[in-house]
């Protein structure tokens, strides 16, 4: 009996940085493995330090979690008490829902228009009971941002007593001019809550380190509410080297953009539609998103499967190393040779 073994799997699910964090990144996590048995600075002094010099803003504006995702928790559990309500774009990253949920709090969904947030419906949501809005900068799964003036204008509507979340934990591959500024938003007075990450284009996924910059009152109420020792020393000490080394980062960022205007020239010789991102991932309407996720994952790529954003009909794809986008697209282009597909796929094109 023949035994054919499965093709090695590649990840292009989780939308990491595939070049990997910089040389003098790992040489920080080396060094501060050796004092692995000490707690960390449980406040993180020197990188909100670093980090408020990067910005431009206090080092009291800022909190430190495990990722991006803990401070959202964070500061939804600052900001909610049971029954309040929070307006969310969908579909958006799940863990929305789910941190509203988890304080209490009634999500109210406004959905995409034209597969952007659609502000003025947004708006409209807002009642009374309204404490929170919360809005992805890239959006995860589409990729695309929110314009200054569009951001503005929806500011202005935006009542007293209602605060905005803005996730940017792909800000730093958008290169459309017109991008909301929301810290300079938030130092003009509007209530606003930014959560960035080093997880995405930094490469630190592996070691949880996010952080938010709030208005200093506000940062204090959400730093109140986390563990004491919630980041690692290893992980702030590669945060610190990783925020020192731009030209890493830099170069990752160029190389993920080149890679993924090849993806879409690719795609488009396919005969496919996917939305024009800004991040570090694709949108790819695809007829029946599960099938085709089982599919690539028998020809060893993993994509991710957007049922829990509700999109059945769509996969996402992270921008990889050049070989694995190779890789996927000889793997699509099997799956969709079939008549029946290109015709779903393309009915569906964006």
């Amino acid at each position: 009996m023949n035994c054919v073994e499965p093709p090695a799997l590649i990840d292009l699910s989780a939308n990491e940085n595939p070049f990997g964090p910089s040389d003098d990144v790992i040489v920080a996590i080396a060094a501060a493995s050796t004092a692995a048995h000490r707690y960390p600075d449980a406040d993180g002094a020197r990188l909100k330090k670093a980090l408020a010099g990067a910005l431009g803003v206090e080092t009291e504006q800022i909190v430190l979690g495990a990722g991006s995702c803990e401070v959202l928790e964070l500061a939804a559990r600052a900001i909610l008490a049971e029954g309040d309500e929070v307006v969310v774009g969908w579909p958006s990253f799940p863990n929305y829902r789910a941190i509203v949920l988890r304080a209490g709090a009634v999500v109210v969904e406004a959905p995409l228009k034209k597969w952007a947030y659609d502000l003025e419906a947004i708006a409209e949501r807002i009642t009374g009971r309204t404490r929170l809005i919360i809005l992805a900068n890239p959006n995860n799964p589409t990729g695309l941002v929110i314009g200054g003036k569009a951001f503005n204008d929806f500011l202005d509507r935006v009542p007293e007593g209602v605060t905005v979340m803005m996730d940017e934990a792909y800000r730093e591959y958008v290169s459309q001019s017109d991008y909301a500024d929301a810290l300079a938003e938030m130092a003009r007075g509007r209530a606003l809550v930014v959560t960035r990450t080093f997880s995405k284009a930094y490469g630190l996924a592996g070691l949880r380190m996010g952080y938010a910059i709030a208005p200093a009152s506000l940062a204090r109420r959400i730093d109140a509410r986390r563990q004491r020792f919630n980041t690692s020393g290893i992980a702030q000490e590669a945060a610190l080297a990783a925020l020192a080394d731009q030209a890493h980062l830099e170069r990752c960022v160029s190389e993920s953009m080149e890679n993924r205007r090849w993806l879409e020239e690719k795609l488009s010789a396919l005969g496919l539609g996917f939305t024009p991102s800004q991040a570090n991932f694709i949108l790819l309407p695809v007829g029946d998103g599960r099938l085709v996720f089982q599919q690539l994952r028998s020809r060893g790529v993993l994509v991710k499967s957007l049922e829990a954003f509700g999109l059945t009909d769509c996969i996402r794809v992270s921008v990889g190393l050049r070989e694995d986008n190779e890789r996927f697209v000889r793997a699509l282009a099997e799956v969709v040779t079939d008549g029946e597909w290109r015709q779903q796929a393309c009915r569906q094109a964006i």
